[in-house]
């Protein structure tokens, strides 16, 4: 029927009242199109640096070899983006509950600052969830971005070294492929 209450309290149709509809976007595990082009382009370019070590350390021809590097940017790639996702929807409520006495004070002093527009309680705690939401979204990207670079980078370094014994196309393929994988295992408990 609708209308009809449910066990949860809200009706049976579809609509979401604003403050469902704000929840679900502070409790969201998805990432934005910008975001995630953000993520995929810096994965590009961070998945690409080993090349040059390989190049220029290894002498690794960039023509004979160009099949591998390319299939092996490629899944770096995805791991690397991968791991920023889940470190960033891992780290976003964290921040965001860091945060919301800050922002509250913030919001509270604008509004007592003279614009002259007094709000009721519903309007200023959606501003702050808006304000709050949007400052760990933002903050959440920035370090999800800086941590998994940071730990991509010292791994292929690290595994780099010790596998120098081996041949240059096994060491590049385990150094980049193992740091990305390692990246996006250890993204899921940040």
């Amino acid at each position: 029927m609708p209308g009809k209450t449910q066990k949860n309290g809200s009706t049976g149709g579809g609509k979401m009242t604003k403050e469902e509809e704000r929840l679900l976007l502070e409790s969201s595990r998805q990432v934005s199109g910008t975001a995630s082009a953000l993520f995929y382009g810096n994965a590009f370019i961070v998945s690409a640096l080993p090349l040059w070590l390989y190049w220029r350390v290894q002498m690794m021809d960039l023509i004979t070899y160009g099949i591998v590097f390319v299939a092996f940017t490629i899944i770096s790639t995805m791991l690397l983006a991968h791991a920023y996702k889940k470190t960033k929807v891992n780290m976003k409520h964290k921040i965001a509950m860091k945060r919301e006495a800050a922002i509250s004070k913030e919001i509270s002093a604008d509004m007592n600052s003279g614009s002259g527009k007094k709000l009721t309680k519903a309007e200023k705690d959606e501003r702050i969830s808006w304000k709050k939401n949007e400052v760990a979204d933002s903050e959440a990207t920035t370090f999800s971005i800086f941590y998994n670079n940071t730990l991509y980078l010292l791994l292929v370094l690290g595994l780099f070294y010790f596998l120098r014994q081996f041949a240059p196309v096994v060491n590049y393929v385990v150094a980049t492929a193992g740091a990305g994988g390692l990246c996006a295992l250890l993204s899921t408990g940040v």
